[in-house]
């Protein structure tokens, strides 16, 4: 073919499709390489912006089965196996271990047994014998018998919901079985304006009903008109029957009510798409509310039938018969060192108060020392909840993070006690008051970190009794069993907008209710927009506390004044038909002197314990008291005892001040 001449078009397809194919057989690979490169960096950078979680699960205390067998009056005896085999539900569930908080914050020591340990001397030797529910409905006959010979001799037996022969003998016949309890209508004994309080509280539990009264029975109290709780004349003493789930009303009010599997909903009384410890609060009445009704009930129980029928003394709840307390407690996560600052106004004003930080708040070794030497007391403010409150530890390898591994509760703990070098932490917080959606597991949690107290229990819109107290309570794990650790519910939050002023729940607590009173404030809130009248609003609370007769502490100084006041030793015993000694003798008490007499032998490792007695015995009121012997030469010496007159929810007793060591007593009811 010449060099000028044309090919046609079909002379030149062959060969550009041949060459075509071998170029996309070698671009092919590079392509791939390429692609699989871009997305690798892709996914590089994208997992190191956003990397995958791992787990983290709270390691959980599994609760500690108390006992004690020390000196006290009132031996509470409760089943654990029983407790822990009960109804795996909340209303199902046997809450009978509360007794134990009631009964010691009220009183202060308490015995209790189970009935592998209970003996014949331990019943013999106390005043009141308490039958929780875990062994009063499959009462052993042995116990039985023993519980019936005390009742004859003279002895309170209290049963909680008995069945079977214990019902029989001691109680109305419960034909009726269980009802829907409304409200409270009447409290035998208890005066207003408690009562119409404690008739305002809300119910969770059924009570018993019967087809007829028990014959002689007196009814104390009444739920819709029916007995819920009555006492019988047995012998020389009483039995008393509470046929209602005392124990699961007092934890539902305290520590709060969850479903039936023991969650919580979302939001139930917060607008939070997190759970918060608002969400707890049983029923939307005891937001702002101005009364305490777990402690209006439970009082009712140890002032209007314990010392009505067996006339027990105790320990006053407060150091120096103070009238109540205010705790001041302080959450920062920002100041680090200069969260402190309101600690000077507190120390000039003779306060004490709580500060909680976080591992990330920046408190070094000399800012703790510092606190420390300010009186103030430091505790734990712990990061938890949902992801946008969870701090996280990159996990990975050569610069590349893939992971993120959450920082849990022992991880915050040590970085903490590392960055501000402390030893010991024992009071925690959660951080803006997150929870989990499993009713107790942040508090098992903290419980079996060391921790032992905590005051995440808040509503930070409300002021007031939402957990239907002010006094700290024993915490209980879902399966019943408590905890070592006790939840201070915050009467006052730091910005709360609704239900009664301070001044009105301190002038209340001084008339009759007795409550600790936690204020919480952020050191924070006046960093960037002071708020002076706030701020005045602040410093106005010292002088309503003294005005008050509130004293003002931290959390670490009240907990150890009720550690020793719970480590004490009461013992008692009561005659009814006594004379009375010479040296109350008088022409008014002529001819025959006769008294009842209360002897009691106390023990107490500080100096400002009051004991308390109550006012009547019966129908006979406080005449006198005489302290211990002595003998002066060939005499024998008593001393007359002053003491003063004081109430307990509108209930009248006598206190005074003991001495360290051991004390005896006798005090005269005419």
């Amino acid at each position: 073919m010449n060099k000028g001449t044309i090919r046609p078009p079909s002379q030149y397809r062959p060969l550009m499709g041949v060459s075509f194919k071998k170029n996309k057989v070698k671009v092919l690979p590079y392509r791939i390489t390429i692609w699989s490169v871009i997305v690798l960096i892709f996914l590089f950078y994208s997992i190191q912006n956003h990397p995958m979680t791992l787990d983290d699960s709270l390691r959980l205390s599994e609760g500690v089965e108390i006992t004690r067998d020390g000196d006290a009056d009132v031996l509470i005896v409760l089943d654990y196996e029983a407790i822990r085999d009960s109804g795996p539900t909340f209303s199902e569930r046997d809450f009978s271990a509360a007794w134990i908080n009631l009964v010691q914050r009220e009183l202060g020591p308490v015995a209790v047994a189970t009935p592998e340990t209970l003996t014949p001397r331990r019943i013999n030797t106390s005043r009141i014998l308490v039958l929780t529910s875990s062994v009063s409905a499959e009462m052993p006959q042995a116990l039985l018998e023993r519980a019936r010979q005390h009742a004859l001799d003279g002895g309170l037996v209290v049963v909680e919901r008995p069945d079977g022969e214990a019902r029989r003998l001691f109680s109305a016949d419960g034909a009726a079985g269980p009802r829907q309890g409304r409200k409270i209508t009447h409290a035998r004994g208890m005066v207003e304006p408690f009562s119409d309080e404690l008739e305002q509280m809300p119910l969770f539990v059924d009570y018993v009903g019967s087809t007829a009264p028990r014959d002689g029975a007196t009814t104390l109290l009444a739920i819709d008109g029916a007995p819920a709780i009555y006492a019988t004349p047995f012998g020389d003493g009483y039995v008393v029957t509470v046929d209602f789930d005392l124990s699961r009303q007092l934890v539902a009010l305290q520590q709060g009510l969850p479903a039936e599997d023991f969650t919580l909903p979302r939001g139930r009384q917060t607008s939070s798409a997190a759970v918060r410890t608002a969400d707890l609060v049983a029923h939307q009445d005891l937001l702002g509310a101005d009364a305490p009704y777990a402690d209006l009930l439970g009082r009712f129980i140890v002032y209007g039938i314990f010392m009505r029928y067996a006339a027990v003394p105790g320990f006053w709840i407060y150091p120096d018969a103070a009238d109540g307390a205010v705790i001041f407690i302080h959450e920062d996560s920002t100041l680090g060192d200069g969260g402190a600052w309101k600690l000077d106004y507190e120390r000039q004003q003779g306060a004490r108060s709580t500060l909680y930080t976080t591992m990330d708040a920046g408190l070094s070794p000399e800012g703790s020392e510092a606190i420390g030497l300010k009186g103030g007391q430091l505790g734990f403010a712990w990061h938890y909840g949902d992801i946008s409150n969870t701090l996280f530890e990159p996990v990975g390898f050569f610069g590349y993070y893939p992971f993120r591994r959450p920082l849990g509760l022992r991880d915050q703990l040590d970085a903490l006690r590392d960055g501000a070098d402390l030893e010991t932490l024992r009071t925690s917080r959660t951080v803006d008051g997150q929870w989990s959606q499993q009713w107790s597991a942040p508090l098992a949690a903290l419980a079996n970190a060391g921790m032992r107290t905590d005051t995440s229990y808040e509503v930070p819109t409300h002021r007031g009794y939402a957990f239907g107290t002010g006094l700290p309570f024993l915490a209980m794990t879902e399966e019943g069993i408590p905890l070592s650790i006790r939840q201070y519910p915050v009467i006052v939050p730091d910005d709360a907008k609704e239900g009664p002023p301070l001044a009105e729940i301190l002038e209340r607590s001084a008339q009759g209710h007795h409550q600790l009173v936690t204020i919480s404030s952020k050191p924070s809130r006046y960093g960037d927009y002071p708020d002076l009248d706030h701020f005045e609003e602040w410093l106005e609370t010292f002088d309503q506390a003294r005005e008050q007769g509130h004293l003002m502490l931290n959390i670490e100084h009240f907990e150890a004044y009720q550690r020793m006041r719970r480590a004490g030793s009461i013992r008692s015993r009561l005659d009814r038909h006594t004379s009375l000694p010479e040296g109350l003798r008088s022409a008014d008490t002529a001819p025959d002197h006769r008294a009842a007499l209360v002897r009691i032998t106390a023990e107490v490792h500080q100096r400002n314990i009051y004991l308390i007695v109550p006012a009547y015995i019966g129908g006979a009121s406080f005449f006198g008291a005489i302290s211990g012997q002595e003998r002066v030469g060939d005499d024998i010496v008593t001393h007359e005892v002053d003491t003063e007159e004081a109430s307990m929810m509108g209930f009248p007793i006598r206190r005074f001040r003991l001495e360290q060591g051991f004390n005896q007593f006798e005090f005269y009811y005419r």
